[in-house]
């Protein structure tokens, strides 16, 4: 962690989110059971970083506490320098299931987020359509949610999320429940986007191999309560080549983490 800190202060790039010490411990009953022992983690100023570890090892929880939604027993977070613990509204945040108002049309749920950053009405509605056209989604501009494949609802919401404009966008799982095929696009297609953009992304995954595609670093947490295990830097360069899995180093990669999991490789 240190090393990694040094380099951004190095480069004149601070971190653009810190986690500091971050712990939590939920009552069950009578029982206390901690989620989080001692999390810090850092995300630089247009970086992507990737958080894997088994189910239950307290990621979505993490990101309830750098939303605001909760605070942490121990421990500080700073967005852009400035302590944020227990304040909302300060991250775009993108959940595992497609966040849209299923009431309205697809053009006006991208609009409402360009309202809520600031724009007027008429302009919203005029960048909206533009940004559909942009992802390839403009036909679909007047149909609601419930019509859209998975992976449409997906772009449209990652969409909204970007253009909240806040400095950092948590990303938690949010291509687990689409299939394998649909998933490989949705990377590409997000690796594209966010290329154009370079905001401050911190993402959960369950996939190595997702982390490594889409990430400059990567933290490895263990099985609750939640420690980081290893800090990893991704070597690969951008853009990103879509048969970067090939490489041998992307292999070793994979067995280092699914070493630190504690699981066996496949053959």
């Amino acid at each position: 962690m240190s090393e990694h800190n040094n380099s951004l202060e190095r480069e004149g790039n601070s971190p653009m989110l810190e986690v500091q010490g971050l712990s939590k411990v939920y009552m069950r009953g009578k029982e206390r059971f901690q989620v989080l022992d001692n999390v810090s983690l850092t995300v630089g100023e247009g970086e992507f970083v990737s958080i894997i570890g088994p189910s239950g090892s307290g990621k979505s929880t993490l990101f309830r506490l750098i939303g605001g939604v909760e605070k942490p027993d121990q421990g500080s977070i700073r967005i852009a320098g400035q302590e944020t613990a227990g304040r909302r509204g300060l991250i775009s945040y993108m959940p595992q299931q497609a966040a849209l108002f299923p009431w309205l049309t697809v053009a006006d749920n991208v609009s409402t987020a360009l309202m809520t950053a600031g724009a007027p009405k008429k302009e919203a509605k005029e960048q909206a359509l533009a940004w559909l056209a942009r992802i390839r989604l403009d036909d679909v501009a007047g149909a609601y949610p419930h019509l859209l494949s998975g992976g449409m609802q997906q772009r449209v919401s990652f969409l909204r999320a970007l253009l909240m404009k806040r400095d950092v966008m948590c990303l938690d799982e949010p291509f687990a429940a689409l299939d394998a095929l649909t998933r490989s696009e949705m990377q590409r297609w997000l690796l594209e986007l966010w290329e154009s953009d370079r905001r401050s992304v911190l993402f959960v995954t369950h996939s190595i191999e997702e982390a490594l595609m889409l990430s400059d670093r990567l933290y490895v947490l263990s099985p609750a309560p939640a420690k980081v295990l290893k800090e990893m830097i991704v070597p690969f360069a951008r853009p990103r080549r879509s048969d970067v899995w090939k490489e041998r180093e992307f292999v070793e990669l994979k067995q280092e983490v699914l070493a630190l999991l504690g699981a066996e490789f496949p053959d």
